[in-house]
Parts: structure tokens; C-alpha cells; sequence
């Protein structure tokens, strides 16, 4: 599936993360500049001026220079700018100040993930889902398993995948991944049961649409089949799941 090439991993939607510690040696209202500084940023980047999250950032840590949460946050915005060097450096040093950052080892196991680094990559994932306090161990888990996944470990995918999903049942490309590698596995039946739930949870791609249409024949529900055929054929017309879609036709 495609979700397994560019990772989601939410690294960029974790910017509006609200609650931001600060050293007890930073008074009050020194934080408070912090914070003001940091979201200053995030408004930069909501609107599409990551040049500019940049200053308001390094002012912050001008006030706190060992802020874990500011140096994870420069890490993305480098990440965005194509700056994989500054990124890098920048991530290690926020780990270096809060070696239990969650949030950050999340953001830096995406930033090895789409520099084609999976092993590193996991292990930056299961560090973070290790945190039992991290309100995000669900997102960790169900980036762990896309990393399996991507490297044919089906059966810890699916792990992965299942304790992302009870910890969060509202994760539909968890989901979705669940039920790719199900069928990839042949457990049809619990595959069929995981993309119905997908479907209701999320808009259809044309990856998701001709699973849909493979799971639905296998499990004898021709007019589903039928339905996802038809919407691959109105919404996504020039795709190769299209083309495979129309194979499978031709060659009954």
C-alpha cells in the first residue's frame, strides 16, 4: 500500500502539540515567552512559511537552549526544508536533553523512516511506545507495524498493528494495514471484518478500493466487489489498480 512508502507518522500534525515542559531554572515568564515563541512557529508553518518558523524558534532557545521540546520541533521544521543534516542534529540534541521524549522519538524515527533507514527507524518507534504515558502510543505502535510491514514481517506487523488498534480504535490506516496484511497472511474472513471497519472510519484511495474489491470476492460479497469496482472506475481512472481491477474482469 502506498501509506507504506511516505510514512504519515503525523510528525507534522504533532506541531500542535499543546503541552510543553519547561527546566525548573526557566521563570515563569521566561516560559511563557518560550510557549508564545513555539507557537509563533507553528502558525508559520500552518500557513506555509516554514522559512519562517525558524527565528521565532532559535529565540526560544536563546531562552532555554536545553529545551528538548524546541529542538524537536527545529528537528521538523529542518525535515521540511529539505535540511536532513540540521534535522538529524537537531532531533539527537533534543533526545540528548530529555532522553524520554516520546513525542520527539516518534518525529525522529518518521525523519529515519524517509531516509529509507527502518532499523533505526524502529527502534526510535518502540522506544517511544515503550513510555506508558506517551497519549500517542498508538500512533508509535501503528508506525512500528508499518515498518514491519515495509520489511515482510507480517507476523509482528500484525502485532504492531492489533495493540495500536486497542489502544486507539479510531486509527483507520492501522486499520487498513491490519487488513492488507491479513489478506496477505489468507486470513480473509478477519481481513474483510478490519476493511469494513476501515471503510466506515475513512475515505477510500485507490489502493484501499482494490483491496476492497479482492477481499469482498473472496468472501463471496459479489455486489461489494461490484461497488468498488465502479468507484475505482469513476474516481480513479488512469490508476494501476484500475488496470488490475479490469484484468481481473477480463480474465474470468
Amino acid at each position: 500500500m502506498r501509506s507504506r512508502q511516505g510514512l504519515v507518522v503525523y510528525a507534522l500534525t504533532i506541531l500542535l502539540v499543546g503541552c510543553i515542559s519547561h527546566s525548573p531554572s526557566v521563570p515563569n515568564g521566561q516560559g511563557k515567552a518560550v510557549d508564545n515563541y513555539m507557537n509563533l512557529a507553528k502558525g508559520y508553518i500552518q500557513e506555509g512559511y516554514i522559512e519562517k518558523a525558524v527565528k521565532p524558534l532559535n529565540r526560544a532557545l536563546e531562552i532555554e537552549p536545553r529545551s528538548s521540546d524546541v529542538h524537536g520541533m527545529l528537528g521538523l521544521v529542518y525535515q521540511l526544508q529539505g535540511e536532513t543534516r540540521l534535522a538529524e542534529k537537531s532531533f539527537k540534541k533534543a533526545l540528548s536533553y530529555n532522553s524520554g521524549a516520546a513525542e520527539v522519538r516518534n518525529n525522529y524515527g518518521a525523519f529515519l523512516f524517509s531516509r529509507g533507514r527502518l532499523d533505526d527507524a524502529y527502534r526510535e518507534f518502540s522506544k517511544a511506545a515503550e513510555n506508558i504515558d506517551y497519549e500517542k502510543r498508538s500512533r508509535a505502535y501503528e508506525n512500528m507495524g508499518v515498518v514491519a510491514h515495509k520489511q515482510g514481517n507480517l507476523v509482528s506487523a500484525q502485532a504492531h498493528f492489533e495493540k495500536s488498534l486497542r489502544l486507539n480504535s479510531n486509527l483507520p490506516r492501522a486499520r487498513l494495514e491490519l487488513a492488507t496484511v491479513l489478506h496477505k497472511s489468507g486470513d480473509y474472513g478477519k481481513a474483510w471484518a478490519h476493511y469494513l471497519m476501515f471503510a466506515k472510519q475513512a475515505r477510500q484511495n485507490s489502493q484501499s478500493l482494490w483491496l476492497g474489491v479482492q477481499l469482498a470476492r473472496v468472501n463471496g460479497d459479489k455486489n461489494a466487489a461490484a461497488s468498488y469496482g465502479l468507484q475505482l472506475e469513476r474516481l480513479f481512472p488512469g490508476s494501476k489498480e484500475l488496470q488490475a481491477y479490469r484484468s481481473l474482469v477480463r480474465h474470468e
